[in-house]
């Protein structure tokens, strides 16, 4: 993760009152992918979770479109009301501290063409992609931790500016993309078969 964004958060924790809209706006650019990392990391194992893909799903996939048309996040005014205590904040800021040295870690390489309007509108684009299929209640093994991966190093690539894990996430999401053309191929040739 950024310097950038633990800065913010810095800046954050000086608040009297912190409300999730005033997080997105000390975060900026890079509070959509915040969001989209906090929402999937429910599906990050290989065991489905039914019912909350479909909500967590669906508000990555306004992610995506938020970074692909407006780059910033897409939030209802309910959402960006809602409080969050310091309490709460001070977990929020430890784990941005120990994700940020994780995913520094795993970047290695660092490119500016990461930060440009088509590069957002391609990962967005995969983003969405994505979320559509994460958001689908299959009970299928792997079939939420596939594309919670995708959308796992897309954003951290974007955050780090690695465009090699961009470039990881975008195969994953055209991999997933193949699968399911493939199955749903498979599928109505046998249904044909039978009738």
């Amino acid at each position: 993760m950024s310097d950038r964004l633990i800065k913010a958060l810095e800046d954050v924790r000086e608040l009297p009152h912190i409300t999730l809209g005033k997080i997105v706006e000390h975060v900026e650019g890079e509070a959509l992918l915040i969001l989209c990392l906090i929402s999937i990391l429910p599906f990050m194992q290989p065991i489905p979770i039914p019912g909350l893909s479909s909500i967590l799903g669906l508000i990555v996939l306004l992610q995506g479109l938020g970074l692909m048309i407006w780059s910033k996040p897409l939030l209802t005014q309910r959402m960006k009301g809602l409080n969050i205590t310091h309490e709460k904040f001070e977990i929020i800021y430890k784990a941005a501290l120990r994700f940020s040295t994780f995913t520094s870690k795993i970047s290695a390489f660092k490119h500016p063409i990461t930060n440009s309007r088509p590069a957002h509108v391609v990962c967005g684009f995969a983003i969405v992609l994505s979320a559509a299929f994460l958001s689908l209640p299959l009970p299928i093994p792997f079939s939420n931790l596939i594309p919670a991966l995708s959308i796992f190093l897309i954003c951290v690539g974007l955050l780090e500016e690695d465009l090699i894990l961009i470039l990881m996430g975008i195969g994953i999401t055209i991999s997933v993309i193949w699968m399911a053309m493939f199955s749903y191929h498979i599928i109505t040739e046998q249904i044909q078969n039978w009738f």
